[in-house]
């Protein structure tokens, strides 16, 4: 679909142009530090997670997600090019307006943030070269303290990916897994990835578009463990 392919284009110029940052800040580990040439600096713009109220509540995310049936797909309208058929299309563009109403928020005050580890799900980030970035921006981005998850606080940022940050306030560090893309391009698909959070889980739903429709299915299932450990359970298997 036109608007579709048009974001895959505009997205792969965005690796083009942060693929050579990203990788120098890349590790093994898919972890990342404060800049010690400008550590201070950064820590001057982070806060005490103290002074951070929670300003949102479970469940979050789109309810609409957890009532379907999964997999469910959208047949795309060949007579009117770029669109899905009506009504049962609706549905579709109903997540994607939830998603864009969440990600209205203003950004709010960072935690202060001593080191920050990538937790990947499945392998729906193969091809794409600058998760590392979105790492970066995602200290900076915060829109929503969630409840905290077992030991952790919780927060929500969104920069062209959306990420759950789960912070241990006695070490200041951080673990991060992304439950949110939207047009991320590849192989003439447009590749998704959305989420609904419970109080005790993350479910995250994966699908993509092609030029006949869209599809999506429940993929993942995230739990905090009283110890901290994070498992992820895969519902497709």
């Amino acid at each position: 679909m036109n608007k579709y392919n048009a974001m895959k284009n505009f997205f792969l110029l965005i690796i083009v142009c942060t693929t050579s940052w990203s990788c120098s800040n890349q590790s093994s580990e898919h972890s990342i530090a404060p800049d010690p040439s400008n550590e201070n600096d950064h820590f001057m713009a982070q806060t005490d997670s103290a002074q951070i109220q929670v300003n949102t509540n479970y469940p979050f995310g789109c309810a609409d997600l957890a009532k379907m049936n999964h997999p469910t797909y959208w047949e795309g309208d060949l007579a009117h090019y770029g669109h899905l058929k009506q009504p049962h299309g609706q549905e579709f563009e109903k997540i994607r307006q939830c998603f864009n109403a969440i990600h209205s928020a203003q950004t709010i005050k960072s935690p202060r943030i001593r080191k920050l580890e990538l937790i990947e799900i499945g392998d729906f980030f193969k091809n794409a070269n600058n998760l590392d970035t979105a790492m970066q921006l995602s200290i900076d981005s915060i829109r929503y303290r969630l409840p905290n998850m077992g030991i952790y606080e919780c927060y929500y940022s969104y920069q062209r990916y959306g990420n759950l940050i789960f912070l241990d306030p006695e070490t200041n560090e951080a673990k991060l897994i992304n439950i949110y893309a939207d047009d991320l391009g590849g192989d003439g698909q447009t590749k998704l990835r959305y989420f609904y959070l419970e109080k005790s889980e993350i479910l995250i739903f994966q699908g993509a578009c092609y030029d006949d429709g869209c599809s999506l299915a429940k993929e993942f299932k995230v739990s905090i463990n009283a110890d901290g450990s994070i498992a992820v359970t895969s519902l497709t298997n």
